[in-house]
Formats: C-alpha cells, structure tokens, sequence
C-alpha cells in the first residue's frame, strides 16, 4: 500500500500532535525513538544530528514508520503523526498548527 494512501483510508482516525519547545531538549530525537521504535544511548544523542523536518517526511517514505505509527484506542483505528518544530521562536511555526489535535510541550530539566 502507498503510504499517501493512509491519508484517504475512511476507517482510520489521523492524529496530529505538534511537538513544541525550546531549541535542542530533545524533540526531534523524542519523534524519531517513537517513530522508529528505539532509544539512543547519551552518546548517540550528542554525536548525531537529525533534521527537523526528518520526522515529518518520514511519515510519507517510510512504510514501517507509517505501520508504527497505527493502533487501536476505545477500539478505534487511529494513526498518530507526530510533527516537529523549530525551537528557534523567531522561526514561523504556523506550518505545523493547522489542523492539530494535540500540542505536545517538550523541555530538558538538567540537574546541577
């Protein structure tokens, strides 16, 4: 099946939840350890970089992403999108806004 044709099934409730916060606490990395079904040791965090607009893209080429992102709530189908942003509050986030069901806050709480 093509993944743009998850869009147009009638019998599958798509959810999108905007991911927001501060710039670097870990809000690309959150989508993708979810839409990958992973988690990325401290090392891996610092010496990788994924683009902002990775998750997003995902979504539409990527058929396991796209299975992952399906399951069953109150025995209703649904697929979760998760979308990202850009921390930089100067960037125009307006993109990511319509249409959302669900505003996701993201922060990095660091211990001293």
């Amino acid at each position: 099946m093509d993944a743009d044709m998850d869009y147009e099934r009638p019998n599958v409730e798509t959810i999108k939840c905007v991911v927001v916060g501060d710039n670097a606490v870990g809000k690309t990395r959150l989508i993708c350890a979810r839409a990958c079904n992973t988690t990325l040791t401290q090392y891996q965090l610092l010496a990788t970089h994924v683009p902002t607009v990775w998750a997003i893209d995902q979504y539409r080429v990527c058929q396991e992403v796209l299975e992952r992102s399906r399951d069953v709530v109150d025995e209703v189908s649904v697929s979760l999108r998760l979308w990202d942003t850009f921390g930089d509050h100067h960037k125009d986030r307006r993109f990511a806004y319509g249409r959302y069901v669900e505003v996701r806050p993201t922060f990095q709480i660091h211990m001293m």
